[in-house]
């Protein structure tokens, strides 16, 4: 079962372009929707309307959907898909438990992304987390410390505890470009779901999509001289990094989150010994991405707020 419920505003729109694109490419099907106003914070996300002339028109409500999914050799897996509930976590888990016990789903794989001071022009890396570390042979350690929680961070932990596999992917995604349609984001998590759960998903029309963004990201970058200095900086840290730790130029293989962060606190603090006094900030990249987003420079759990009553979210029947 693949979920890729919204977490940390979907940096660089990757969730969202992971999920059209599976769903636009590859047969699928319906299995069943959970309950979304038991569980949506719609003033802490509010969705699209149209105001046309004299009327609303083209409201399209929000929905957490079950679908099964068939891949390129004929597998067949689930995709859950939808905005991060603001509510009721725990019930929305064990709901989700529940279709895996009565599904009898082997593996759990969630697919997100988040912002990081990171430059475009290396391979986004994927943060791979698991219940087991058996189930990622390899993998790097990161550092330890205390952040806010999302409701897959939440949920995996969960469902690790009642003995449930999964694995954790986020892509990195440029902070200053988290606002933006940043296609070799679902690109990193599609190659890294197809590695860690022997699915075999297309990267199809993204990559395409993905040369055309860079274009459009480079020929930004190369008429302003400030982001330039930025990139440059941050392709600095990043490239004196692995080399200082002689780690090989892959996706697999990219600063963890303590070492990249006191990369940034370095950088940071170089742009206020500048003279000009400049701070390096997203002017004139491109914001494709309508609706909420996460903070660049800060990366939280979304508050919740309002209530919901006692029943828990309506559970997809096979």
């Amino acid at each position: 079962m693949l979920i890729t419920l919204g977490s940390y505003g979907d940096a660089g729109s990757a969730q969202e372009q992971f999920n059209d694109h599976l769903l636009n490419t590859l047969t699928h099907r319906t299995i069943g929707n959970f309950d979304i106003d038991q569980v949506m914070d719609y003033r802490g996300h509010r969705p699209p309307i149209d105001f046309d002339q004299d009327h609303y028109d083209n409201y399209e409500p929000p929905a957490m959907t079950l679908h099964e999914v068939t891949d390129k050799d004929g597998s067949p897996f689930l995709l859950l898909t939808g905005p991060e509930p603001a509510l009721q976590w725990e019930r929305i888990t064990a709901a989700i438990n529940g279709i895996i016990e009565d599904l009898d789903v082997q593996l759990v794989v969630t697919a997100q992304s988040v912002p990081m001071p990171v430059p475009h022009t290396r391979p986004v890396g994927l943060l791979k987390v698991a219940t087991r570390s058996e189930l990622l042979p390899g993998n790097r350690p990161t550092g330890s410390f205390r952040m806010s929680s999302s409701f897959l961070g939440m949920m995996t932990q969960r469902l690790g505890e009642a003995g449930r596999d999964v694995i954790g992917l986020v892509a990195r995604v440029p902070q200053y470009l988290a606002d933006a349609e940043f296609p070799e984001a679902p690109i990193a998590l599609i190659r890294g779901v197809n590695q860690v759960a022997g699915l075999e998903l297309p990267v199809g029309e993204l990559e395409p999509a993905a040369r055309a963004a860079r274009a459009q990201i480079d020929s930004q970058i190369n008429d302003s001289e400030q982001l330039g200095q930025m990139v440059a900086q941050l392709e600095a840290q990043y490239d004196n990094f692995m080399a200082s730790h002689e780690l090989p130029m892959s996706e697999e293989d990219i600063p963890d989150a303590d070492e990249i962060g006191q990369a940034v606190e370095d950088f940071l603090a170089s742009l206020d010994s500048d003279a000009d006094g400049s701070d390096g900030s997203d002017e004139g990249f491109p914001n494709d991405q309508s609706g909420d987003s996460a903070d660049q420079n800060h990366i939280d759990g979304d508050g919740s707020s309002g209530s919901g009553d006692d029943r828990g979210p309506d559970q997809p029947s096979a």
